[in-house]
């Protein structure tokens, strides 16, 4: 009697798991992968706050969520926190994006100028950049001390 009802167990499981796959490859279910990003690149962390800047170290993985008709796409990024950190609690959590993205040629001498770049993260910059020796003499030409 028991392994009736053990069997009978087993082929509604799979009565079940062949339905679920069949709803899902039918589009009926939603199942969303994870695309995950690893930056070749450093990328420009726009602050909340005008010329507040930061970068994305190369080598970050970025984890893909959605893709929004204005153009722009919404990513997550996982940071492991230790030790404490200052901050205010936020009454009504909300999403408050902030902006990412990539740092044009034009805008390198000013990144450079303003910003305490290490000298690998300038390195994979000009790199991802393909700035030529000309274009890296003009950047230290135009470069105030």
């Amino acid at each position: 009697m028991k392994s009736t009802y053990a069997i009978c167990a087993v082929i509604a499981s799979l009565i079940v798991s062949i339905a679920w796959l069949c709803l899902c490859e039918q589009g009926y279910i939603p199942i969303t992968e994870k695309h995950a990003f690893r930056l070749n690149e450093p990328l420009l962390i726009e602050g909340n706050k005008q010329n507040s800047y930061s970068l994305l170290p190369e080598g970050t993985v970025l984890y893909y969520d959605k893709s929004w008709d204005e153009g722009h796409s919404t990513y997550h990024v996982y940071f492991h926190l230790k030790g404490e950190f200052k901050s205010t609690k936020v009454d009504n959590p909300g999403i408050d994006p902030i902006w990412l993205r990539t740092i044009p040629n034009d805008e390198l001498p000013k990144l450079v100028a303003d910003y305490p770049v290490s000298r690998d993260q300038l390195a994979a910059l000009l790199k991802a950049q393909r700035v030529n020796k000309q274009d890296l003499a003009q950047i230290l030409r135009d470069w105030k001390d």
